[in-house]
């Protein structure tokens, strides 16, 4: 889709949720593409457009940017998913799921037996979004 100006660049999720150009400098097209705007929705309502600019302004190499970026995405999206508890909800049924994996090796394949995994309390929803997404 050609824009005025002869540019062949379509705006980022960013700057269209803002009804501004977005320029070739524009940092957060990189991480909210066009076609994904409910990625940066979620970003916008749990971190704000000016603290997302600030993170990424404190860090000076594009490795920690792209981490920062991802966890800010991740953190969001499961904010969006599980409003009351967000990623912690995630990140406990994963230390969960590593204390039983833990515990099956001290203990050696015949204790796999004894373990129940109904005896933990987790949402299908989640359980069927880490399986996806693994």
């Amino acid at each position: 889709m050609a824009l005025k100006g002869g540019t062949n660049r379509s705006s980022c999720a960013a700057c269209k949720y803002q009804r501004r150009k977005c320029t070739p400098q524009c940092v957060l097209a990189s991480y909210f593409p066009a076609n994904q705007p409910k990625k940066f929705q979620n970003a916008h309502r749990l971190f704000g457009v000016r603290n997302i600019m600030k993170i990424l302004e404190n860090l000076q190499d594009e490795d920690q940017k792209a981490d920062a970026m991802k966890s800010i995405i991740f953190e969001s999206d499961m904010r969006e998913k599980f409003p009351v508890y967000g990623c912690v909800e995630c990140i406990s049924y994963l230390r969960q799921q590593l204390q039983i994996t833990l515990q099956e090796l001290d203990e050696g394949e015949s204790s796999t037996q004894g373990i129940s995994y109904s005896d933990f309390d987790i949402s299908n929803e989640l359980k069927s979004y880490l399986s996806s997404s693994a």
